[in-house]
Parts: C-alpha cells; sequence; structure tokens
C-alpha cells in the first residue's frame, strides 16, 4: 500500500492542503464559474487556507455543472505553459437527460488518473501474475469506463485483452464481439479478473454456462456502473464456481466521472475507499441544509478536487446519500475517506401502489432468481393515458434455463422482497425494450407521468 494510506493523520492533511493551496490559486485566476460565485460571496482567496475553510463555499449542484460545462473548465491565466493548458482527453457524464457532459483532463491530470487507477487496483489486491478481460464496450461517446480499465492494467504493468462487446461502430462492422465471440475469447486467454458492468458480465457468464465453457483461471470480478447488492455478489460467485473458479472474490466500486475512477473495497464488506486522498476530499453533508453530518452518519456525498488542472469542482453534489468515515480501515489499514454504505440517490426510494420500493433490493430479487438471463424492470401506469391510474410493475424478462415455472417463481420473490407484486412477461433478447442501452444498463426505469 503507498505511504498516502499508511500516513499518520496529520501528515496527510499537510500534504491535501498543499494541494488544495495549488489549485486554489489557479481557480481565483482562471475559473469561470467559481470567480464569478467568490465576487458574488465577496470571498477572496485568504479566506480559503484549510480544508475546513471549504465549508465557506456552497455545494454545487449537477445542474450548475451541466447547465455551462465551459464554466467548470480552468482557463489561460496564470498557467504555465505546456500540460496544464493541454487537452489529454474529454470523457463525458451518463445524466440520466440531455446531452451528455464533457469532463475535461489536461496533461497534468492525465498522470493522476493513472495514480488514482493504480492506487484503486493495489486496494482490490491486484498482483504482477493478473490479467484482466476488459468486458466494457466501446461507446459512441467516451465515458472512461473502456480507456480507464486499459489505462489501469498499464499503470499496474499487468496484461489486458479488450472484449469489445456489441458493435462499436456501424461504419466498422468488422469491430466488436457477439456474446458468443466474448465467451470465447474469455476462455482463450483466461483471465484472472473480469471487469465490466453488472448486467454484462452476469450475462456473459449465463452464456459461458450454457455453452459449457470454463473460466477456471477467474479469481476476481471487478464490477461498476450500476447497483449490485450482497444477494447479486453471492449469485454471482456462485456462477464463477460452477465455471470452475475455485476461490472467486467480487470487488464492487462506486464509480464517478468527476473522480476519473471510483471509490473500490479492499474487502467484501470493508465499504468503498477514497484511493486518492491527495488528489479528493470527500464530505457528507445534510442533503436539506447542507450542514456537515457526523462521521459515520448518513449524509449528501461531495467531492472536492485537490489537484486537477482541467474540469475543477469545489464540493460538487454526488446526487447520492451514504455514510462516511474517516477513520483508518480496520481491514486493510488505509487512512482515507470510506463510505460505509452502499451509495443511494437522494431520490431514490420509489413509491409504487403505496409502497416504498428500494430499487436495489427490487433489482438483486431479480438478478438472483435462477433461470433469469437478461431483465428489464418498467414502474409505469395500467392506462399510459391516466396519471391517476394504478401503479403497475412490469418484469420483462429473457428466461436463461426455459423453465416454465420462471414467472411464478419471480413474482413470489419479487413480492417476497419489496412488498409488490409484479407482472412477469417472458421475452426475447430482440425486445425492443432492450435497444439502444449505453454500457450502463439501466435494469428499472420509471416511466410514470412526473407529479405536478
Amino acid at each position: 500500500m503507498s505511504d498516502l494510506f499508511t500516513a499518520e493523520p496529520a501528515d496527510l492533511a499537510a500534504l491535501r492542503e498543499q494541494r488544495l493551496a495549488a489549485t486554489l490559486d489557479r481557480v481565483f485566476a482562471a475559473h469561470p464559474h467559481y470567480r464569478a460565485l467568490f465576487t458574488k460571496l465577496g470571498l477572496h482567496r485568504d479566506d480559503l487556507r484549510t480544508l475546513d475553510d471549504l465549508r465557506r463555499i456552497p455545494v454545487t449542484v449537477k445542474r450548475d455543472y451541466i447547465s455551462d460545462p465551459a464554466a467548470f473548465r480552468l482557463g489561460p491565466e496564470g498557467a504555465p505553459e505546456g500540460e496544464e493548458l493541454t487537452v489529454w482527453d474529454t470523457m463525458y457524464t451518463t445524466g440520466s437527460t440531455g446531452a451528455p457532459t464533457p469532463f475535461v483532463s489536461t496533461g497534468y491530470d492525465f498522470p493522476n488518473i493513472l495514480a488514482v487507477q493504480h492506487a484503486m487496483m493495489r486496494l482490490r489486491g491486484v498482483t504482477p501474475d493478473d490479467s484482466v478481460l476488459n468486458l466494457f464496450p466501446l461507446t459512441r461517446v467516451p465515458h472512461g469506463a473502456f480507456a480507464r480499465a486499459l489505462h489501469a492494467c498499464a499503470a499496474i504493468g499487468i496484461p489486458v485483452t479488450a472484449a469489445l462487446p456489441g458493435r462499436p461502430s456501424e461504419r466498422r462492422p468488422e469491430l466488436g464481439q457477439r456474446l458468443d465471440e466474448v465467451v470465447a475469447t474469455a476462455a482463450r486467454v483466461r483471465p484472472t479478473i473480469l471487469w465490466g458492468v453488472p448486467s454484462y458480465t452476469r450475462k456473459m457468464l449465463l452464456r459461458a454456462e450454457e455453452l459449457g465453457a470454463r473460466l477456471p483461471s477467474v479469481r476476481l470480478v471487478f464490477v461498476t456502473g450500476e447497483g449490485f447488492g450482497e444477494e447479486a455478489r453471492e449469485a454471482m460467485i456462485a456462477q464463477l464456481v460452477r465455471l470452475g473458479a475455485s476461490d472467486p472474490k467480487i470487488s464492487v466500486s462506486y464509480g464517478a466521472t468527476e473522480m476519473q475512477g471510483g471509490m473500490v473495497e479492499c474487502t467484501a464488506g470493508a465499504g468503498y475507499h477514497n484511493p486518492a486522498p491527495d488528489q479528493f476530499l470527500f464530505e457528507a453533508v445534510d442533503p436539506e441544509t447542507h450542514a456537515q453530518v457526523a462521521d459515520g452518519e448518513a449524509g449528501l456525498l461531495l467531492l472536492t478536487h485537490l489537484d486537477r488542472r482541467g474540469t475543477v469542482l469545489l464540493r460538487y453534489s454526488l446526487g447520492d446519500v451514504a455514510r462516511l468515515t474517516r477513520a483508518r480501515c480496520p481491514h486493510c489499514g488505509a487512512l482515507t475517506e470510506r463510505l460505509l454504505s452502499v451509495p443511494q440517490r437522494v431520490d431514490g426510494l420509489l413509491k409504487i401502489r403505496g409502497m416504498l420500493v428500494d430499487p436495489l433490493v427490487l433489482v438483486d430479487a431479480v438478478t438472483t432468481e435462477p433461470g433469469v438471463g437478461e431483465f428489464q424492470v418498467l414502474v409505469d401506469k395500467q392506462d399510459p393515458d391516466n396519471a391517476l391510474s394504478m401503479d403497475r410493475l412490469r418484469i420483462k424478462v429473457v428466461p436463461a434455463d426455459g423453465a416454465s415455472d420462471l414467472p411464478a417463481r419471480l413474482e413470489a420473490r419479487v413480492r417476497r422482497a419489496v412488498g409488490v407484486t409484479p407482472l412477469v412477461e417472458l421475452t426475447d433478447a430482440d425486445d425492443a425494450v432492450f435497444a439502444g442501452r449505453g454500457w450502463k444498463a439501466k435494469p428499472l426505469i420509471d416511466l410514470r407521468p412526473p407529479v405536478v
């Protein structure tokens, strides 16, 4: 583990304030959004000297950023010539509405991104003997997952094979692999690590079982981008054991475009670790008042960039609530912020037929029912033209084993999990409901008209 994770609290705090000071110098000189905000508030550079002083800055919400992303990119004022001004790459957030929002990294930022990825791999227990099968698709708009998985392997010096699932370009039909080809690639290259979104990884493992493939070399699976509960973890481990893996582990991350990486587990149940405490500061605040909450209590998660020169965000709301601690990890000894609970959207609970439903629990119930292949959960109205008609919970399922009793079993399982009985509709993979999904499949879609 790097010295950052084993440092004494005072030494780490001093390093973070040093990084923050250099970033704030550039922000006051060249950040369009925060310069205007600080002028309005009467804040001067001398007012922001310590990490605690950041609390004087109002919370930045996502609509501030997406409404004018260029205003969150540092300008050239006061920058030395060279890497701080050179655009290395631009990734895009995957917002649910509107156009994707650009997140710019400079030549200064890219080594930091590699350091984030290196730390994530170390926290997850990657060794020089490992190899990765990258199951992320190449998306039409760069979202980071595909490229950053390649960069992570480069940062720690291990081999990676890009499975390139799907058809990334209509103009280049020779690119990409269908599901059976991805399974064949996995069997051929014998990776020790699979890395992708839970829904596609699970789909690939189901198909591997159907084809009689074996994956005995897999010891780790990294999943990100979608909700993934403990039942889903256990079910995937059971899948891997059936495919020949001897003692597989699943490592879940809480990823964010604004990090160009994610908070990761050192082991199951240890919480999600900030992999770069010299680059990122996390806070937890009351969702309504934005007052600080006590260590270990649930709060709205805020991210501050301590060491960036492209897109820079201060006290930026990630839109999720979780329990945050700054205590040293009892499992790996890391001194860094950790999330002790699965992050949930601020408005994450759904009310369906009068019942408050946790989407993660619902999706877990579907995912872990034997015989379920690809699926889509839909919440709508019995009469789509009448906003006052009764809610309807539908689950479209591609059966994996052809079992005729799957609808009844799945209905009962979901009813036990969330208290609402769904309508289960068997379909096939060509169903239009599965078309056009991005790399982050949304297992649950609420189609009901907004309440006004």
